[in-house]
């Protein structure tokens, strides 16, 4: 499963990075991180947390390859920015950054579960969660959209 995982992380970054005109601001700044904090100097930050469970229920006709769950739970953080001597409101960042992120995840053949503003601690931050579910083939790495 971390396999599979570093997979979708890596094609989603390079998916994010060449289509959003909002990314592009600062090439330096990390798009994918493991933590968040509202001190980060470099926005906006996307979080990608995943976790799995095996079901034995859903199996190959063949008995040969068991499938796994896999969760994925997206975090967008936007704050307001200044390009041009305008500002840009986070929230038209943060959709920008949703609907790649929703177009890349469909592509891949993932069930969406959830896409909603979250509240953040602070106010000055725009933040999204969006969750993905999928079954991963154990032997294969094939992802299908079935689910119970």
């Amino acid at each position: 499963m971390i396999e599979k995982y570093n997979e979708i992380v890596s094609e989603y970054k390079k998916f994010i990075e060449e289509k959003s005109q909002y990314y592009t601001i600062n090439p330096k700044q990390p798009l994918v991180v493991k933590g968040y904090t509202s001190a980060s100097p470099y926005f906006p930050i996307i979080t990608i947390q995943t976790s799995n469970i095996v079901d034995t229920n859903y199996c190959t006709v063949d008995k040969i390859e068991n499938y796994k769950g896999l969760y994925i739970t997206i975090n967008i953080y936007t704050k307001n920015k200044t390009i041009n001597n305008q500002v840009v409101a986070s929230e038209l960042i943060n959709d920008e950054l949703t609907n790649l992120t929703l177009k890349f995840f469909e592509s891949i053949n993932l069930k969406l579960t959830l896409c909603r503003p979250t509240p953040d601690m602070d106010t000055s931050i725009f933040r999204r969660t969006i969750q993905y579910q999928c079954m991963v083939g154990t032997a294969r790495g094939n992802i299908i959209r079935r689910w119970k």
